[in-house]
């Protein structure tokens, strides 16, 4: 079996890193009005920003690297390595940009963190497509639109459960990799 996995939020505690680095951002450099509402997935609902301090922040993001510094969530490494150790094919997908720079970032950080894995896809615009160019027979994300390329191309799909996304229940979706591990293997 064929398992396509995304990086940001699924395997990595991405957006905690964004939001700490946002509140910071807003601090330091706009206003300093804080949330508007924490529970959104994009900077423009979550904060009081226009779009284009959104897109200041996401440049100043890219300019620090804050990528090399994200945490693990929680038992990521431990269940996806043993699924691999189980002889399931394992291969992240990434929006990340597909330069030397993020490349290098991601494999580090995959790396430091003990992750197991087949092969690495960065610059996915259309992981539904991608997942099907690769056969997937699996695509874990946590984002519901990503699931829904995937599916509509006959991939199983598994929403990361998050904030953001507690009241998507079109898919299934499994908050803890514990519970994704058991999922595959049928348990």
């Amino acid at each position: 079996m064929k398992i396509a996995i995304d990086i940001d939020d699924t395997i990595a505690e991405t957006h905690k890193e964004i939001v700490r680095l946002a509140l910071e951002y807003d601090k330091k450099y706009l206003d300093g009005k804080g949330f508007k509402n924490k529970e959104a997935m994009y900077l423009t609902d979550m904060f009081y920003w226009r779009l284009i301090e959104a897109e200041k922040f996401i440049n100043y993001l890219r300019g620090i690297n804050y990528y090399k510094d994200v945490l693990v969530k929680e038992e990521a490494n431990k269940y996806i390595n043993l699924l691999y150790d189980d002889g399931y094919e394992i291969i992240f997908i990434t929006r990340r940009n597909n330069n030397f720079k993020i490349r290098n970032i991601t494999e580090k950080w995959l790396k430091r963190n003990d992750f197991k894995y087949h092969r690495l896809i960065l610059g996915a615009l259309d992981k539904g497509e991608i997942c099907h160019n690769i056969k997937a027979d699996l695509f874990i994300d946590n984002d519901p639109r990503n699931i829904y390329d995937a599916i509509n191309y006959g991939i199983d799909g598994i929403l990361m459960a998050d904030i953001y996304n507690k009241d998507e229940n079109e898919f299934k979706r499994f908050s803890s990799w514990k519970e994704i591990y058991h999922y595959v293997k049928g348990d």
